[in-house]
Parts: structure tokens; sequence; C-alpha cells
């Protein structure tokens, strides 16, 4: 259990942080855990830093640098996502930007715009993305036909499978798995900064804009 507030003992304890991202000039600073907001010292924009789990259908804008869960049968279609770390059980649609990483599982295309520091794909996940993503390092455990922009390393794991084009610094492919596409490596790569909204034209994916996102089988 924690010491009690107050206690010698709790005085002594080391105080870990977070990083902290500002959503607005993209300034990064170090936070205690405890907190559950704080203020940009660049340029004073608040931040919030609660977790926050989406178990239904909502349209809401989110700017936190703490977690975001969207529950399996929910569905988050917001215009701009902001958020520490990105957990879709259900369906996301909406522009991302995440300074940790963005977790996805499920059927279907993603109609989201995706910057992020990591990018998982669970296994058995089938996706298809008809906007270009953005990321540091990238790990495909499932079958993604998306075009990749990657300034790290992008892994495509055992059994899994990538089609699209790529542009990274370093590129991997296990055995069993398959990669179809170009590739372009570079150690020139890098994020794009918080404050491009990117407005991109959406690659040809057949029936892209049939349903809005995608999802889990029920």
């Amino acid at each position: 259990p924690a010491p009690a507030k107050g206690s010698i003992f709790r005085k002594l304890l080391p105080k870990y942080r977070r990083r902290v991202v500002c959503h607005e000039c993209g300034h990064e600073h170090a936070a205690t855990l405890e907190l559950e907001a704080t203020l940009c010292p660049a340029c004073g924009t608040g931040i919030e830093l609660r977790d926050i789990e989406i178990l239904r259908h909502s349209t809401r804008e989110i700017f936190t640098q703490g977690s975001v869960r969207v529950g399996r049968g929910a569905f988050l279609n917001s215009t701009r996502i902001v958020c520490g770390n990105l957990i879709v059980e259900g369906r996301v649609a909406g522009k991302i930007t995440c300074s940790g990483t963005v977790r996805l599982r499920g059927h279907g295309i993603c109609r989201s715009q995706i910057t992020a520091k990591n990018l998982l794909i669970d296994r058995g996940s089938q996706l298809r993305f008809p906007y270009t993503i953005h990321v540091e390092h990238a790990l495909i455990r499932g079958h993604v036909e998306a075009d990749i922009v990657c300034s790290g390393t992008l892994h495509v794991g055992r059994n899994g499978g990538l089609d699209g084009d790529v542009q990274a610094r370093a590129l991997s492919v296990d055995k069993g798995a398959f990669f179809i596409g170009a590739v372009e490596v570079s150690t020139q790569r890098s994020l794009p900064s918080p404050l491009q909204r990117r407005e991109e034209t959406p690659r040809l994916v057949p029936l892209w804009n049939r349903g809005l996102a995608f999802g889990a089988a029920s």
C-alpha cells in the first residue's frame, strides 16, 4: 500500500515523471505521475493528463497526454484525437496525434490520419488505411494495407504482412511474414511537427468510403 499522505516515507519516495508533449506548440516537458493536469511552460496551454475510456459511441474531441482506450463495441468518431497512448478494440475515425503508442486491432478500413511515436498492429488484424501513416517505429503483427513513413524501424512480425509503399530508416521482415510494395531507405525521415495540420488525398482503396471505420468482428 502507498504511504499515507504527509508521512515521511511518502516524502522520501522518488517522484516519477512522464514525458508531456504540448498539443499546441509541441514543447516537451516532464510532469509527475500524480498530476491530472499541467501547463505548458512554453505557451501556457493547459494539458490534461487523465486517462479516458470510451465505452459507447462518441464524437468528442480529445486532448490529453494520458491513455485513451476505445472498448470493444465502442466507436470514437472525432475530428481530432490528441493523446499519450491510444488502444483501440472497437472503432475509431479522425485525425490522431499520439506522443506514445497507437495499438489497433480489428478488421476493415481505418479512416484515420495517424501521427504517432509507435504503432502496433495486433495479431489477427486485417486493416486498410487510405491515409499515409507517420510514425517513429512500427510493429505489424497482422495484415495491413497502407503507405507508411517511418523515421525509425518498421518491423513486420512473423505471420504478419504489409502491402504498401514504405519510407523508413530500416525495414525488417520476419520469416513467415510478407511485404509487397516499394521501399525507400533514408536516415533523414522525421515525424511531422504537431503544428502541421496534414491534409492528404486518400490512396485508392476499393470501397474505402464504405463505413466510417474498422471494428472487431462481432
